[in-house]
């Protein structure tokens, strides 16, 4: 699991202890649908987590 937290609007998901990934609200959204090419766009320590799902 991790905590996603959109850096251009108020979305934000998940719990405080989780690796956190930001980004656009489009970038994350399209990568937890599972468009990988958006996983360039976002940071943090959890996408290594999202590259490895």
């Amino acid at each position: 699991m991790t905590t996603v937290v959109a850096t251009d609007g108020p979305f934000t998901t998940g719990v405080k202890h989780d690796p956190l990934v930001t980004g656009s609200t489009l970038a994350l959204t399209m990568a937890m649908a599972g468009r990988r090419a958006y996983l360039d766009d976002l940071t943090g320590d959890g996408v290594e987590l999202l590259h490895q799902r």
